[in-house]
């Protein structure tokens, strides 16, 4: 069953026949865990270590931000405004970084654990939230530091997310629908911004290579939606509905940890084990 997202019709951008390489960041993170981009031109990105990094788009390291807990990142995102979030996981708390000070937004009561977030279009956070005792999978929209929204179950009753304290990395879409990386269940879910489960996309058969394994997720400006498939080295990419429309694999890619895009549809791909981020162009140039 499939439940339709809002209507969004984009432009008609072609891709390239050949996806190609165009530059890489060498972050020194051993592993390399994710990279954001913010519309300055900026991207950030986190390894295991309680430091987040800044780059220009041309490699230049322009900042570094210590966390003070002194534990490393769980993930980071942008707010509109440029202010970066973090998940501080072992503080349990959702973090804030404005004019060089450190603010908690979110710490949650009971027994739930920030895991994973990402900001929205109208400047509200989705967090996936995770129980101490790993039964059940949530996720929570808030406005500010307030909880809006709780979405855990699809309209059969089944839980939407897989159990345990496993990566869900997250994106929303530009119809606003929320893409989810689900690690252990292997499949990217897509639910509607009312928590209705759209569809789950378990990979495009091949006849070689390991079973899919999406650790990230990301959208471009034509609404479609690309996810990362670590164990054999490529990127799927899906239209809105989830239907695939090819990979990207040709690119020279290591372990890809994590991906975004930039204000130009370039994606920004996180290689855990090289430290890079890899910047590789997909589509044509011209618009139709």
């Amino acid at each position: 069953m499939q439940v339709a997202g809002a209507a969004f019709l984009p432009h008609n951008k072609p891709m390239l026949e050949i996806p190609y390489f165009l530059s890489d960041i060498s972050t020194g993170f051993s592993p390399l865990y994710g990279v954001s981009y913010f519309d300055n031109e900026t991207i950030c990105t986190r390894g295991d270590v309680c430091i987040i990094k800044m780059y220009n788009l041309q490699g230049s390291l322009m900042e570094s931000i210590k966390i003070p807990s002194g534990n490393f990142p769980q993930d980071i995102a942008f707010k509109q405004n440029g202010d970066l979030l973090y998940i501080d996981r072992r503080d349990k708390s959702v973090n804030i970084v404005r004019n060089a000070q450190i603010q908690t937004l979110i710490r949650p009561m009971g027994p739930r654990q920030p895991h994973n977030m990402c900001s929205t279009s109208a400047d509200e956070l989705l967090v996936m939230m995770d129980s101490k005792n790993g039964e059940e999978t949530e996720l929570v929209r808030y406005s500010g530091s307030t909880e809006i929204q709780s979405m855990t179950k699809d309209q059969r009753g089944r839980p939407l997310f897989s159990s345990g304290m496993y990566t869900r990395l997250l994106t929303e879409n530009r119809n606003l629908d929320i893409c989810v990386a689900d690690w252990f269940a292997r499949a990217v879910i897509v639910v509607s911004a009312a928590g209705e489960l759209r569809f789950r996309y378990t990979g495009f058969p091949r006849d070689f290579g390991e079973p899919f394994q999406p650790f990230d997720v990301t959208t471009d400006s034509q609404v479609n939606i690309l996810t990362t498939d670590f164990r054999n080295h490529c990127i799927h990419i899906l239209d809105q509905n989830g239907n695939f429309l090819r990979y990207i694999d040709n690119c020279d890619l290591h372990d890809p940890r994590g991906l975004c895009v930039d204000c130009a549809d370039n994606l920004l791909v996180a290689e855990r084990n090289t430290g890079k981020v890899k910047r590789i162009r997909y589509y044509d140039e011209i618009l139709n």
